[in-house]
């Protein structure tokens, strides 16, 4: 299986640019052979979360982004504002869509981002998630989980041998993402697959550079691929997930 990281530039609030930018490189990765690709944490709004809530009244971002997978045929998965029927504060919840634009799986970020005040403005997802899919047993976490390696565990018991991430991950901490995703890759003998955005988002006077550096890693902690550093990229990496039963019969 051949897995894309659409590592992206994000304009906060600016919706249809982003899905553009989006539709743009997951049609590229299709082209390229690529049989799922990941976009990065709110890779459609970024992180105004006023903004965000009033386009709900009007939006409905899972929609679309299913309809972005069928368009591009290709399976796709990344984090978007979810408004939940009866709920009062959106979620961040990452969607798995087939490129027929069917939703496979869902997963709503459990470990919310203090620092950020997510957890002022986004409700707390309360289930892990580990579905069998087309692709094979897929697991899900968002930016901030990767810190807090009890989540992967589980995701190691229930046998999940692919994790993916989408990630909103800033400067200085580049080689936290680097190392704790190859950490997880280790510690549950699977691979892990990290998308991370690129470029900076303002608020107020205040900046934030996310670092890039999306990557893929193996059960045994090899590097897959790699992207850059600070821009935008799309790198492939081929998987053969069998090896992840293979690392955990050996170890």
């Amino acid at each position: 299986m051949k897995i894309a990281l659409l590592q992206m530039r994000v304009e906060q609030a600016n919706f249809d640019k982003n899905f553009e930018r989006a539709e743009a490189m997951a049609k590229e990765a299709a082209s390229r052979g690529a049989d799922l690709a990941i976009l990065p944490e709110m890779f459609a709004s970024g992180f105004n979360y006023g903004e965000n809530r009033r386009a709900l009244a009007s939006r409905n971002f899972a929609a679309e982004f299913l309809d972005l997978a069928r368009r591009s045929n290709i399976f796709l998965a990344g984090t978007l504002p979810f408004l939940e029927s009866g709920k009062d504060k959106p979620s961040n919840r990452m969607i798995l869509a087939s490129n027929r634009g069917e939703e496979i799986a869902s997963y709503d970020k459990i470990h919310l981002f203090g620092v950020f005040r997510e957890n002022r403005h986004v409700a707390c997802g309360g289930s892990i998630a580990v579905k069998d899919t087309p692709l094979g047993r897929i697991g899900f976490a968002v930016c901030y989980d990767l810190r807090f390696p009890e989540l992967f565990v589980q995701m190691a018991i229930q046998k999940a041998d692919l994790i993916l991430i989408s990630a909103a991950w800033p400067h200085p901490r580049m080689e936290h993402i680097k190392t704790l995703a190859k950490a997880r890759a280790i510690e549950c003998q699977c691979f892990v697959a990290a998308a991370n955005q690129a470029g900076d988002e303002h608020f107020g006077s205040n900046k934030i550079s996310y670092c890039g550096s999306s990557a893929i890693f193996g059960p045994l902690g090899e590097t897959v691929c790699e992207c850059k550093k600070d821009e935008e990229d799309l790198q492939i990496g081929e998987v053969d997930l069998s090896l992840a039963d293979a690392a955990r019969a050996k170890i």
